[in-house]
């Protein structure tokens, strides 16, 4: 598939309106080149999921991890224009190797601000190698370094593993900031979809002196449960056309609250992360942060698929950042649907979140682009 043309990416940046969504204003950017909200797909995310949509079909398969595992790629491309410094080391967490990958500008010796990056893959599933070059793209444009983390997975190492690496990893570059040629005070955190799950687990769960001053969250499962009807969830709140109404469902089944899509999906994810304990745990603040109290979160980006069954919830999620008065931005990307970052220099959704996450960081940080 060939890179996106970076015209698209500033069309994208530079157009939408405002929505309501539960009361507030959700900036929703409309496709490039049509620019039109007509329910339909980008055609660049319609030829990639109509593509996979009717592999699924033609060789229907029950949910396995096994299956989760071998199916869960990326498709990222080097969208950098610069050189990037890669480099690596391993911490223990409770007996547990945790590797890390980091990204910083070639030849940058002043002090950096640093993000931390978690990926998804339903808690079981993906690598962190797997997000390289949206890693390497905001170490660039940001002028900070990224640490990569390859924390564990479940089954394996089930809840709450994955969180203690994170929170370890925290731990790690805040005491070492000066080894790492960080700046300690400008620390934030971002992931996608169970990975922006996990970073909001760990900001929720960490002990140790550094303050998490900006989570960027990407199609984020804020929800595991989804079944307490604390929001609402219709079709109806997602403009979908006819003629691509099938794919567009078949890719509403996460985080579906209306008890008639396939929520056995969430509930099998949610059984494998926490060990078969899914009645003990589905309401705990750090695997269902929609649960929490939120006064203590930092400035928040929110970044969603319009086709997405999570969407809704990450919507609500949004209203309760208000409520308790914690800043932040919360923008929708139409056409798209969950997962557009495994696309990144493919999509132009994918290059434009990261870069208006970017101007949000620089905001809260108060450094120059």
């Amino acid at each position: 598939m060939d890179k996106c043309d970076f015209e698209l990416v500033e069309q994208i940046m530079t157009s939408g309106g405002l929505v309501e969504a539960y009361g507030r204003e959700v900036v929703a950017h409309p496709v490039p080149e049509y620019g039109k909200d007509d329910g339909k797909m980008d055609p660049r995310e319609y030829f990639i999921r109509s593509a996979i949509y009717a592999f699924q079909k033609s060789v229907p398969m029950k949910f396995s991890i096994a299956g989760l595992r071998q199916t869960t790629k990326t498709y990222c491309l080097d969208m950098c224009t610069k050189e990037i410094e890669e480099d690596s080391f391993e911490i223990e967490v409770k007996g547990r190797p945790v590797k890390v990958f980091t990204y910083c500008l070639a030849g940058k010796t002043e002090e950096m601000p640093a993000m931390i990056y978690v990926h998804g893959g339903s808690f079981m599933a993906s690598k962190a190698e797997f997000y390289k070059e949206p890693c390497r793209y905001v170490a660039e444009d940001l002028g900070c370094k990224i640490f990569n983390v390859e924390y564990s997975l479940a089954p394996e190492n089930i809840y709450p593993a994955a969180i203690e690496d994170i929170c370890g990893v925290i731990a790690y570059i805040y005491e070492n900031a000066s080894s790492f040629g960080i700046d300690k005070e400008k620390i934030g955190i971002f992931g996608d979809s169970a990975g922006a799950n996990l970073a909001l687990a760990a900001i929720l769960d960490n002990k140790s002196e550094a303050k998490i001053s900006y989570a960027g969250l990407f199609y984020p499962c804020v929800d595991l449960f989804s079944q307490d009807k604390l929001y609402d969830w219709s079709l109806d709140m997602y403009n979908i056309a006819d003629e691509q109404r099938e794919l567009i469902e078949s890719r509403l089944q996460l985080g579906r609250a209306d008890g008639n899509g396939n929520n056995e999906l969430m509930a099998n994810i949610l059984m494998a992360y926490s060990g078969g304990k899914y009645e003990e745990v589905k309401r705990n603040p750090d695997v269902s942060p929609i649960y929490a109290d939120l006064s203590a979160m930092p400035y928040t980006g929110v970044f969603t698929a319009e086709f997405d069954g999570l969407r809704i919830q990450a919507e609500y999620y949004s209203c309760l950042l208000d409520k308790a008065g914690v800043p932040n931005e919360h923008i929708r990307y139409n056409g798209v649907s969950h997962a557009f970052l495994d696309y990144f220099g493919i999509l132009p959704q994918a290059q434009a979140s990261l870069l208006e996450m970017c101007e949000q960081l620089r905001k809260v940080w108060n450094i120059k682009g």
